[in-house]
């Protein structure tokens, strides 16, 4: 009877430990890639993709390609993703207001889930890329 119950505890151990590797490093689908990139990039254009210093806003983000799906990086718990984003964006520049910038770039994203388990997406080189 002992023995059962100590096979039954490590098969359930087993078990929720295989369930929180898998769910920690399971990959966001196409859908959560595209709504993260576009939550991320609503506010924060970089500086180089629509050449202005103080970068732009109020992004329309027509295309979201996935070109290129790096390795889990388990220490810091993220995906590493090369998207493709293409869209335009108003610049953050009171010299330029209302001026609308275009922009097509390759960009290496980071994708993590949030403390309510929604996943997040932020630029590798941040605004400055």
């Amino acid at each position: 009877m002992k023995s059962i119950r100590q096979s039954l505890v490590l098969v359930m151990v087993a078990f929720v430990g295989l369930s929180l590797f898998v769910g920690c490093s399971s990959k966001p689908s196409n859908s959560e890639i595209e709504e993260a990139v576009k939550s991320e990039l609503q506010s924060n254009i970089p500086i180089s993709w629509v050449g202005n210093l103080m970068g732009g806003r109020n992004a329309k983000i027509s295309t979201v390609e996935i070109k290129e799906w790096g390795t889990f990086n388990k220490e810091q718990k993220y995906w590493p993703v090369k998207i493709r984003v293409v869209g335009s964006a108003e610049l953050n520049d009171p010299f330029n207001q209302g001026k609308v910038k275009q922009f097509d770039k390759v960009s290496e994203f980071r994708f993590r889930k949030d403390d309510y388990g929604k996943w997040k997406a932020s630029l590798s080189g941040g605004m400055f890329q």
